[in-house]
């Protein structure tokens, strides 16, 4: 397993966003099935270093990402991926490989070059966004994105997409993408995939059974049948 470094904002104990916007691969525990408000579904991620979720608004990848800036209303540049930019009276445009452009408002126009200039001083970011690109999820490296806007794929649902040289991806919010996206992860329940090398050991009671795990107080379901199949892997 690579230990990656995964872009998810830090969910703490009352809900809140946290100060963090990534965990590392290898203290992954368990990711678990969230309902933060009714009829929403999102990725929990339970690690050994605290608790994070899926960004989907810009104002995270504003607070977690330096390089990420509004230009314009509904947008988000990578600036250190911006190859050239043209500005006028109407404001401008942000151009990335030459061909493909967002654009930029007549305020940030005047700021552009500065802005650019800034970002490129910085390191390249080194994280992964987990998301959907042609129905199959996976992690795609942050520093490709090109800029970023909200996408509506059916009414009152709007996910963050990410323009990049191959075309474009969505955030990824489901479990059966997070299976696809982290592979080597058993299904313990419908709503929980757990990390196999994280298993402290199992507590059996008349209710069901209890995975605990290490490094974390943390404990989880697993149904009879996923079980006896785990138990088989673990000899």
């Amino acid at each position: 397993m690579d230990n990656r470094e995964i872009f998810a904002p830090e969910i703490m104990a009352d809900g809140k966003i946290g100060d963090r916007f990534s965990f590392f691969e290898s203290d992954l525990v368990c990711i678990e099935r969230w309902d933060p408000k009714s009829n929403y579904e999102i990725p929990f991620f339970i690690t050994a270093d605290g608790n994070f979720t899926a960004p989907t608004t810009h104002g995270e990848f504003v607070d977690g990402f330096p390089d990420f800036c509004s230009l314009d209303t509904g947008n988000l540049v990578n600036l250190k991926n911006v190859s050239k930019a043209e500005t006028g009276d109407y404001g401008g445009k942000a151009f990335f490989n030459g061909t493909m452009y967002t654009g930029v408002n007549k305020l940030n126009s005047t700021v552009l070059s500065d802005l650019i200039e800034a970002a490129n001083k910085r390191p390249d970011d080194q994280r992964f966004i987990m998301g959907v690109c042609n129905s199959k999820a996976g992690l795609y490296p942050a520093k490709d994105v090109y800029y970023m806007d909200m996408w509506d794929p059916k009414k009152n649902y709007h996910v963050p997409r990410f323009h990049h040289a191959g075309g474009f991806y969505v955030v990824a919010l489901t479990m059966r993408h997070c299976k696809e996206a982290f592979p080597y992860l058993f299904p313990a329940t419908p709503g929980h995939l757990i990390n196999v090398s994280k298993i402290a050991g199992f507590l059996e009671q008349s209710f069901g059974t209890i995975v605990r795990f290490k490094d974390t107080d943390y404990t989880c379901p697993i149904s009879g049948p996923k079980h006896r199949a785990l138990k088989k892997i673990l000899k």
